[in-house]
């Protein structure tokens, strides 16, 4: 055989395993969607699962609708100075939850099909009473992550939800 046939399959036979060892194995989970997601409505929610192996984090962020800030009306302007004058603009007040999530049973995404899980909060920004408990349910419709999120008995958030593009 010659030497360049031989490093080529040798070359060739190492990519195989190599890459065949790095890939994984999915099975049909938590893992088959997105993991970013964004509200198709206002308010604006953002939802990131974070996969972790043997458990699964969450960080939602909540985007209130804008708020416009106006500068006072006793601003006065100094003459040749108009920089000194504050404009208006739009403020966004945010609010961003992280914790564990527990599935009742391991979603596997089927159409029609509600899951339940336990989420956990442990993180908060701005800060809150911590840890929070809340009850999700969520279920998978033409492409979209609907939610909705309980505190006890009394609902805190109901969202629908597409996925964001991974790059």
């Amino acid at each position: 055989m010659n030497k360049n046939k031989y490093t080529t399959y040798l070359g060739l036979i190492f990519s195989i395993i190599f890459f065949q060892g790095c890939s994984t194995n999915q099975d049909d989970g938590i893992l088959n969607i997105s993991e970013k997601w964004t509200s198709t409505t206002s308010p604006r929610y953002e939802l990131w699962f974070q996969n972790w192996g043997d458990y699964q984090r969450l960080l939602m962020v909540i985007n209130s609708d804008p708020i416009r800030v106006s500068p006072s009306p006793y601003v006065t302007d100094k003459k040749n100075k108009p920089y000194l004058k504050p404009k208006e603009y739009e403020k966004i007040e945010k609010q961003q939850l992280k914790g564990n999530l527990y599935w009742q049973e391991k979603p596997k995404w089927e159409k029609g099909k509600s899951y339940n899980a336990r989420w956990e909060v442990d993180r908060a920004n701005p800060k809150i009473k911590l840890p929070r408990l809340f009850d999700i349910e969520a279920s998978y419709v033409d492409g979209n992550l609907v939610i909705n999120v309980s505190e006890g008995y009394e609902p805190f958030i109901g969202m629908e939800l597409t996925p964001l593009k991974s790059y």
